[in-house]
């Protein structure tokens, strides 16, 4: 066959068919020039309106913050990655006590002591079980129990004006002297105080004491003043054939805004008893007088002195005075000093007492 000539157009493969890049014809796009944007109009609306004219958004207030969603926060620990999130590990912070040796708080409401173990809630209920001193009136006179102590307030959620406490004590009388070391418990018996403030200066107390074959019932009051606080009461106890009374009266006083100062005078008729002094002979009357001063020291506690001058009607006297301290060594050890001396006999007595909480 003949070959075409060079040149000739159309037949067959061509060069250009082997070009690895292909032209296509391509038609480009027309724009238009710029132009200005028109007036925005009135914005659509957002909300509904309310009562005082103003735009409610329509999301739910779920998602708005408010000031108590805080205080979750402050009760948190933050991650130590730096990222600002809460870490996996999440515990709430405990708030140090103003002591430096003192035991941090705890928010659970059961608290174990050297000798009870107690139960409070934020209603101003208070629950004891195990040994304590009962609640007394300003006029009255301390014993300790050992058994179930019982005390609310309405002062946690009212005023002063028109306030009430009470206090319910049932065990048995504590007599565990430091010379025995052992404990010792007595009779059963049980107290009650009832205390109405009539405002926050003056109030009204009452006590009832019950014991086997003893009964006493009390009555007084407590008057605040801009120099101190005064106290008086009246008690009336039977015990078998023997029935008396007590009268007393206190005042107590701060000075330089530290050194509280407290002075009480008591007389008792004979046949008065009551559980402080349950076991005694009733036959003799008597009168008390006690002066006693406390200073704070800070984390060393409190340092209280006492000086106390007795005497009964068969002519027998004692006078007495004391120091005592408690104060928190380090967080797991808390130490107790005492001393008192008897003026007439010569007596004197010196104690250290270690206390170790045990969790």
């Amino acid at each position: 066959m003949a070959a075409p000539a060079p040149g000739a157009p159309g037949t067959g493969p061509q060069l250009s068919d082997l070009a690895p890049v292909k032209l296509f014809p391509v038609t480009l796009p027309t724009t238009e020039p710029p132009a200005p944007l028109p007036d925005p109009g009135p914005a659509p609306p957002q909300g509904h309106a309310a009562e005082d004219g103003h735009d409610v958004p329509d999301i739910p207030y779920d998602y708005f913050w408010a000031v108590d969603d805080a205080m979750p926060a402050l009760d948190r620990s933050f991650a130590v990655s730096g990222s600002g999130l809460l870490g996996p590990q999440e515990r709430k912070r405990k708030s140090a006590s103003h002591g430096r040796w003192l035991p941090p708080a705890s928010r659970d409401p059961w608290t174990l002591g050297s000798r009870n173990w107690r139960y409070s809630d934020a209603e101003g209920l208070n629950l004891t079980l195990g040994n304590e001193e009962i609640e007394i009136p300003a006029w009255g006179r301390a014993v300790r129990l050992g058994g179930v102590s019982l005390s609310q307030s309405s002062l946690v959620s009212s005023d002063y004006a028109d306030s009430w406490r009470y206090s319910l004590s049932l065990g048995a009388l504590d007599q565990t002297t430091a010379e025995q070391g052992d404990l010792v418990y007595g009779e059963t018996a049980g107290n009650l105080v009832l205390r109405y403030g009539l405002n926050r200066d003056l109030s009204i107390e009452s006590q009832t004491q019950l014991a086997p074959d003893l009964a006493t019932h009390g009555i007084g009051g407590k008057y605040q003043t801009g120099w101190g606080a005064w106290s008086a009461g009246v008690a009336r106890a039977t015990q078998g054939l023997y029935t008396g009374w007590r009268y007393q009266a206190a005042y107590t006083v701060k000075v330089l805004d530290d050194v509280e100062l407290s002075w009480r005078n008591e007389r008792y008729t004979p046949g008065f008893v009551d559980l402080s002094r349950y076991g005694a002979d009733a036959s003799n009357g008597g009168t008390v007088q006690t002066v006693s001063a406390k200073l704070p020291l800070g984390r060393w506690g409190d340092l209280s002195g006492s000086f106390q001058n007795e005497s009964v009607g068969s002519g027998a006297a004692r006078r007495s005075f004391g120091l005592a301290q408690q104060f928190w060594y380090s967080p797991n050890l808390r130490i107790g000093l005492k001393a008192q001396r008897e003026v007439v006999t010569g007596d004197y007595d010196i104690g250290i007492r270690f206390s170790v909480p045990i969790y």
